[in-house]
């Protein structure tokens, strides 16, 4: 008999407290406002820039290596890594990497792995914001995607004495 009352009770109590407006769960209008989303924050990237010697002429098959996030340089599993062309110019597309990468930790490397074949030269690390720009192409939809940003540098080499 104590059963039957009690379950009674709680039915009543619940049904009284749920006339009133409270509930157990999240308030509906929450969830109206902020539904679940999935996924991840992202945006594309398209990495540029031109490489030269101190003299202003581009250099031919220097590599360059982007590492952010203040990973090392010589991690290639978390870098790219680009090549100059005939004109010095290196570009990428849809560079990958994380979100928030944008620190003082962010690294450009050169260097000359060809040798002597284009002339020889000092490889050259450029650490930091300030060797780089960054220009936003296209805004974001306001929620995951963040929009279409263009990251290019200018690095200058100095010849090898040797």
């Amino acid at each position: 008999m104590k059963h039957r009352i009690s379950v009674w009770w709680e039915a009543l109590i619940g049904a009284v407290l749920s006339l009133l407006g409270f509930s157990g769960c999240e308030a509906i209008n929450n969830i109206i406002e902020h539904p679940a989303e999935y996924g991840m924050p992202h945006a594309n990237y398209k990495l540029l820039g031109d490489v030269s010697d101190s003299k202003g002429q581009p250099v031919k098959g220097i590599r360059v290596v982007f590492a952010p996030n203040g990973n090392s340089a010589e991690n290639p599993w978390a870098n790219d890594t680009l090549f100059t062309d005939d004109k010095g110019h290196f570009e990428k597309d849809n560079a990958k990497f994380d979100f928030g990468w944008l620190d003082d930790n962010v690294t450009f490397l050169a260097e000359d792995i060809d040798g002597e074949e284009n002339g020889s030269f000092k490889s050259k690390e450029l650490v930091g914001k300030d060797h780089f720009t960054v220009t936003k192409m296209k805004e974001g939809d306001g929620k995951w995607y963040t929009g279409d940003f263009e990251i290019s540098a200018k690095i200058t080499l100095e010849e090898n004495a040797e």
